[in-house]
């Protein structure tokens, strides 16, 4: 077991899950499943003393500019970070990303925020799909590989796909007052975010890399730290952060 296979493993029991709820015509929120994500995470590492995947969250509620909720650094072959910020999205039970949608009163709409956020700091964005079988479904199966091979459909309960693919979907191909389905992606243009955990090697240079000093989680705190090192004066203390960073961080090192 590893990191790379526990999240092979909830991203199928979040397609699942989610799949359970829509027979229902219920629905669930992406803040409830990005929390089950990180306790997922947390409890691996507690039970097999596997730190190669650290997550750090600030203790205070901050919305990144940029839209992002979570920003993963992973350590690439040169034993720099690659800067990869996600911003996430839950399906409804018809198949919509009612969220994933344009807003007349803004300007800039969010995917435009998360590109300027590549432009500004070198990352690559990403949207995290939490995905099940809605009531559109069934779908056909899954064809984009990774270096696990092309995962099954329910590999994808957590799936990615770059922004840059979401925003020429929603600005040249759809309506302002169309919604946003799943199969707008699937199957040419989603991945599963096992990708980022699994595949570090493998993992295409994206804009900037980044040292280890220059992602210190100053202000941040280890979710999984012990309990004694738990600090109730710093906690209170609110520390400038950069702009584009997420409350909730993960640093992914390869072994």
């Amino acid at each position: 077991m590893s990191h790379c296979n526990n999240i092979n493993h909830f991203s199928r029991m979040v397609f699942y899950h989610l799949s359970k709820v829509f027979s229902h015509r219920l629905s669930f929120s992406e803040v409830g499943l990005t929390d089950h994500l990180l306790l997922n995470i947390v409890e691996y590492s507690a039970i097999t003393n596997d730190r190669s995947v650290k997550i750090y969250k600030l203790p205070w509620t901050v919305e990144s500019l940029y839209g992002n909720d979570i920003d993963i650094f992973v350590q690439n072959r040169e034993g720099t970070y690659n800067w990869y910020a996600l911003q996430a999205k839950v399906m409804s039970y018809n198949g919509a990303f009612k969220d994933l949608k344009y807003n007349k009163d803004e300007v800039f709409q969010q995917w435009d925020k998360l590109l300027r956020h590549e432009s500004v700091y070198g990352s690559k964005t990403f949207y995290l799909l939490y995905s099940g079988n809605s009531l559109r479904a069934p779908y056909i199966q899954p064809s984009r590989s990774d270096c696990l091979g092309v995962p099954d459909i329910n590999e994808l309960g957590l799936g990615i796909v770059e922004t840059r693919i979401v925003a020429n979907i929603r600005m040249n191909i759809l309506r302002h007052s169309q919604m946003f389905y799943f199969e707008q992606v699937f199957p040419d243009h989603l991945d599963s975010l096992r990708k980022l955990f699994c595949c570090l090697p493998h993992l295409p240079p994206e804009g900037r890399t980044f040292k280890r000093e220059e992602i210190e989680t100053f202000g941040y705190r280890e979710v999984y730290a012990d309990s004694k090192d738990f600090d109730e004066d710093r906690d209170s203390q609110r520390y400038e952060i950069p702009d584009g960073a997420a409350a909730i961080r993960m640093v992914i090192n390869s072994k």
